[in-house]
């Protein structure tokens, strides 16, 4: 199997994609090892594939099944980063584990966090990668569990219900792969422009206050 095509893996899946998927992508949140995994197409797919091929699974009980594993595999990325982390960094330094990158870790999480872990959920690698790293900043376990719940169910409520309800059209059925493409680009933006707009923001306040 091609894990790197979405249509290979669902395909490959059979009448198993719904159960298969939400392992998948539970260890693509939970790991960086899982994070070439496509989940984005994952999801649109599942659901595309919910509305025509597996028309006979119950929309519903796909989304709690996927929405659990997402939940689960950034919980399980949060509790390794908490336990594992300060161990690491207290090793002879890295060029990825190291003072400076935890300092650049926390000061990211200061000034963007709560949009950092519902917005990261869109873009692959940093929803493997921000996970951990929230629990390595020492980020309020409590406050991480309602980001991820509402993290969780955008990202795999928004996809595969964009999914279900365009796989009905014949447009999409024809271009699947333009629409997934499409889809998955427009649906990975929001981070990369709020982190600019911020950016902007603070940069604008600087040059404001900044003496004449």
């Amino acid at each position: 199997m091609n894990w790197f095509d979405a249509h290979a893996i669902i395909a490959g899946l059979g009448a198993f994609a719904v159960v298969g998927v939400a392992a998948i992508i539970f260890f693509e949140t939970a790991t960086i090892l899982g994070s070439f995994l496509p989940g984005d197409s994952l999801l649109f797919l599942l659901g595309l594939t919910l509305a025509t091929a597996l028309s006979s699974f119950p929309f519903w009980l796909a989304i709690v099944l996927v929405f659990t594993a997402a939940f689960a595999g950034s919980e399980a990325g949060f509790w390794l980063g908490r336990r594992m982390g300060p161990h690491i960094f207290e090793r002879r330094p890295t060029f990825f584990f190291n003072p400076r990158v935890l300092a650049r870790a926390r000061l990211f999480f200061e000034n963007y966090g709560a949009r950092a872990v519902i917005l990261a959920r869109f873009v692959p690698v940093l929803r493997a990668l921000i996970p951990m790293f929230a629990g390595m900043t020492g980020f309020a376990p409590r406050r991480y569990v309602v980001l991820n719940l509402i993290g969780a169910l955008a990202w795999v409520g928004g996809l595969m219900v964009a999914g279900f309800l365009l796989g009905q059209l014949a447009f999409v059925r024809e271009h699947i792969e333009l629409c997934v493409i499409s889809f998955v680009v427009a649906s990975s933006l929001p981070l990369p422009i709020e982190l600019l707009r911020a950016h902007l923001k603070r940069t604008s306040e600087i040059g404001v206050s900044a003496p004449r």
